[in-house]
């Protein structure tokens, strides 16, 4: 590293505190615009997107004309991490001032944040919009929004940032969104989206849900809370096959992922793992889902040409090979191999977090198996720099990589991880940096929350200063 992370990253804050903000419109706040134009720092006068940049997202989860705090979160972690480092508390009074008028302007009747998948806060409008599948976002009245579609994956809610503005707010958020996730209470049965229905109980949801209710435990000491994890995280782990020990990436719908498993397992666990520090029970839990991160290395990655299988059969464990086409979400699913670089998300695919996972499962049980996931992945990626054939990645990407590759270099000894992680911190700052701010993907001077930019600087800030930042109640 040149030594000058933290200067970049400095000046990106204060071109986006001077123009970024969402003071216009109807209802002016202290809000970050989604999207900036790095030319000028404020929102970009002609939004469209270029025909040949990969999609990034589906629906309208980029926020057009509007604020998405839920991908912004990584954001404003480096925003506090920043100030910290620098001594200048402007860019965490700026983060803290965001969060403020979030709560105070996207939480429904009953407590729910309206944000992720399906909410966003229309700066135009002066209001909260809600969207479904490719319709056009419509307003919603927050005296009778139930927040039914609020839905918190992939990313692990920064918890600590909320409470530090709103601490009742974030408890209740918390409760509501998990009761009105379960539909099953008693025997843990949960649902993607807050609405108390059957729908689709993807691992990363469950993961969360049992991680949420976990810090909420370690400020309340309130039992009932980890009663309920416990019901939510069984009801996962129960979906597993008892010939292979895979578990079904969402048991509840029959598609596609109730018959597979892919890294999203490693997602989960690692949801489970930090619960498990904050819960401080006996492990039996964390030890059944280390059971399927271990079959799932053992079947993805043991024959895998590519290093990793992004999809293997519950069933059997064979990989599942072929695109699908003329289904839906086909897009949204794993390739043949997992993929690090892969633009677009939520697609199940979370081979960092999988590696993550598997280092934090050694330093715990010593188990060769989650040291040699842990080191495939990185020969992954090594192998496959420049990312995307010299295209460049996102930003989240090289975030991710970076620290993962900083953590092997830790936990195994190997000094050669760090200069890796180190390469491609130089990469991604030449591939995003520009006009005194960061990109958040290449081949466009455009910033995107959705595009996780602040996992590139909370990692870049650790790798120059040496700090460890973590994520405020989350976790990579």
């Amino acid at each position: 590293m040149s030594g000058d992370a933290v200067m970049r990253v400095r000046s990106h804050f204060d071109k986006v505190l001077r123009r970024g903000l969402a003071d216009w419109g109807p209802e002016p706040t202290r809000m970050w615009m989604s999207s900036l134009d790095t030319a000028t720092g404020a929102y970009p006068e002609d939004d469209t997107r270029p025909a040949d940049i990969p999609r990034r997202h589906y629906r309208a989860i980029d926020a057009p004309r509007g604020c998405a705090l839920y991908w912004d979160q990584p954001l404003i972690v480096a925003a506090h991490a920043l100030s910290g480092i620098v001594g200048d508390q402007r860019y965490a009074r700026a983060a803290d001032a965001y969060v403020g008028d979030f709560l105070g302007h996207c939480v429904a009747r009953d407590g729910v944040f309206l944000w992720g998948n399906h909410y966003f806060w229309d700066v135009s409008r002066g209001c909260v919009v809600k969207f479904k599948g490719d319709e056009a976002p419509e307003p919603v009245d927050l005296d009778t929004e139930s927040g039914d579609y609020h839905e918190t994956r992939p990313i692990p809610p920064a918890w600590d940032l909320f409470a530090r503005v709103g601490a009742q707010a974030t408890e209740t958020e918390i409760r509501t969104f998990v009761a009105n996730s379960l539909f099953d209470p008693e025997r843990g049965g949960f649902n993607r989206h807050a609405d108390g229905k059957r729908g689709c109980a993807f691992l990363e949801a469950g993961g969360i849900i049992v991680e949420s209710l976990s810090w909420l435990y370690e400020r309340t000491g309130d039992r009932d809370l980890v009663e309920t994890a416990t019901r939510v995280a069984s009801f996962s782990l129960a979906h597993r096959n008892e010939g292979t020990g895979l578990v079904e990436n969402n048991p509840t719908v029959t598609r596609w992922d109730k018959h597979a498993s892919t890294t999203e397992i490693g997602m989960f666990c690692g949801s489970l793992l930090r619960a498990h520090r904050r819960f401080g029970d006996d492990g039996e839990l964390v030890a059944r889902a280390s059971k399927g991160v271990e079959r799932f290395i053992h079947y993805a990655m043991d024959e895998a040409p590519g290093g990793c299988y992004g999809k293997v059969a519950v069933a059997d464990g064979s990989p599942v090979l072929g695109e699908a086409t003329g289904v839906p979400h086909a897009a949204h699913r794993p390739g043949d191999c997992a993929d690090p670089w892969r633009p677009l998300f939520p697609a199940h695919d979370y081979p960092f977090q999988l590696g993550e996972c598997c280092v934090e499962l050694f330093r715990r049980t010593g188990g060769e198996a989650f040291r040699r996931g842990a080191e495939v992945l990185t020969e992954i990626v090594r192998r496959s720099l420049p990312a995307r054939d010299g295209r460049g990645a996102y930003a989240e990407h090289y975030g991710r990589c970076i620290h993962l590759l900083s953590n092997c270099a830790a936990a195994f000894e190997r000094p050669e991880f760090r200069a890796l992680a180190e390469d491609v911190a130089r990469e991604a700052v030449a591939m995003l940096y520009a006009q005194d701010m960061f990109r958040s993907h290449p081949g466009e001077d455009r910033y995107d929350a959705v595009d996780g930019l602040g996992y590139l600087f909370v990692s870049l800030l650790e790798l120059e200063t040496g700090r460890a930042i973590g994520m405020m109640g989350s976790g990579w």
